[in-house]
């Protein structure tokens, strides 16, 4: 599906504000702006009529808050933060993109955006990934969501909708954190120690051991705990290095899904949504730039990340929902608990229109994770065919949370 004109200038517009890195440290709205904005821009297409004049007023929404959340940044000290100091002394974008990922590594945030703003001038979204990926899959900073920035932006705008720039503000925090990364993978296999995991990777992840939360939710300790215990490298090994990449990749995102569905609410919108679009994005980077074994290494530890410290359902158990009383629309309204097994129990023939009503009814909403969870969900039902009615029902799960818990805002 193709963005309409008017769609085209509306993001373009809204991306041009949302571009210009802020001089704070990002707080989570900030962080995810970039993101949403791509997010939904790639809905606006799926929406139903009805729900397009909301959803372009959300997309619209976010370059207004993004442009109030603070002054932008401009390394020569001015405030306009549109061409910092640097940015036109490179010639080609492979000559861009090196000199960000060093400027990453040495936490240098001027150098970082500089060459941010020429990847912006020099590269189309579709040599991104392959510019970047190997260098940004393992970064923890940004809550790790940069892959799937490199991931959706040639996926919805592919012929330059939006502008490349849109990576300066998720660059700019990669650099704040340089040393925030996963490395277990990285080790030579014969110095593996305890590496007893099953040859299969679903089996892998369905058998990890329940650590706890380490202090936070956030990203970083998430995902530190499962490499630092040791559990990624004894659970996942193995089979990350020598089981199929489909069937490896396949089992990741259905169990994802299946943990929106079976888990309880109370990490449904921040936990169990990251679940699936944080690895979703790194799989979709694999031959783009990024080594296969590396982003499945990568994809499985950020779902082991979320199993070990949230999980409480044994995922071993068929989902096997009971079939409600009514359908998709009839469940939000009178039961949201049900939406899920409602999209589960409809048939296959309607899921188009099912994908269609759940993309506009998120379209409609503030929260950016349910968004982003959306359009990956839609993105998984479309690649994984098999598992379409696993995917549609958790984005149903998600969207039903969002009908009962309704943010002010909605």
């Amino acid at each position: 599906m193709d963005p309409s004109p008017s769609d085209v200038q509306l993001g373009a517009t809204a991306a041009r504000t949302v571009s210009g890195p802020r001089r704070q440290p990002a707080d989570s709205f900030v962080l995810h702006a970039p993101l949403e904005l791509v997010a939904r821009f790639g809905l606006l297409p799926w929406a139903p009529e009805a729900d397009r004049p909301a959803a372009r007023r959300r997309l619209a929404t976010v370059a207004t808050l993004f442009a109030a959340a603070g002054p932008a940044v401009d390394p020569a000290g001015e405030s306009s933060g549109e061409r910092p100091a640097g940015a036109d002394r490179f010639d080609t974008a492979a000559a861009a993109a090196a000199h960000l990922t060093a400027a990453i590594d040495a936490g240098d945030l001027d150098g970082t955006d500089a060459a941010a703003v020429a990847l912006g001038r020099l590269a189309r979204a579709d040599e991104l990934p392959g510019l970047l990926a190997a260098a940004v899959l393992p970064r923890l900073a940004a809550a790790g969501h940069a892959p799937i920035f490199l991931h959706l932006l040639p996926r919805v705008a592919p012929r330059g909708e939006l502008p490349v720039a849109l990576l300066r503000p998720l660059a700019r925090e990669l650099a704040r954190h340089p040393d925030w990364r996963l490395s277990w993978f990285e080790a030579d296999p014969a110095d593996a120690e305890g590496d007893d995991g099953p040859p299969d990777l679903g089996e892998a992840i369905v058998g990890l051991p329940h650590l706890g939360i380490d202090g936070s939710t956030f990203i970083r300790p998430t995902m530190a705990q499962v490499e630092r215990t040791g559990v990624a490298p004894r659970h996942l090994g193995r089979a990350v290095r020598t089981g199929p990449f489909a069937a490896g990749a396949r089992a990741v995102t259905r169990l994802a899904a299946r943990s929106m569905l079976v888990e309880p609410d109370e990490h449904a919108p921040y936990g169990w949504s990251h679940a699936l679009t944080m690895p979703l994005a790194v799989l979709g980077l694999a031959g783009r730039g990024a080594d296969p074994r590396t982003a499945l290494a990568v994809a499985a530890t950020f779902l082991a990340g979320f199993r070990t410290s949230l999980g409480t359902v044994d995922l071993g158990a068929p989902y096997a929902p009971e079939r409600p009383a009514g359908d998709l629309a009839w469940a939000l309204e009178h039961e949201p608990a049900a939406a899920a097994a409602a999209v589960w129990h409809a048939d296959p023939a309607d899921h188009a229109a099912l994908a269609a009503t759940l993309a506009g009814q998120a379209s409609r909403r503030h929260d950016a994770h349910l968004v982003k969870y959306t359009l990956a969900a839609l993105d998984a039902a479309a690649s994984d065919p098999e598992a379409a009615a696993l995917h549609l029902a958790a984005a149903a799960r998600l969207l039903a949370y969002w009908v009962e818990h309704p943010d002010p805002l909605d």
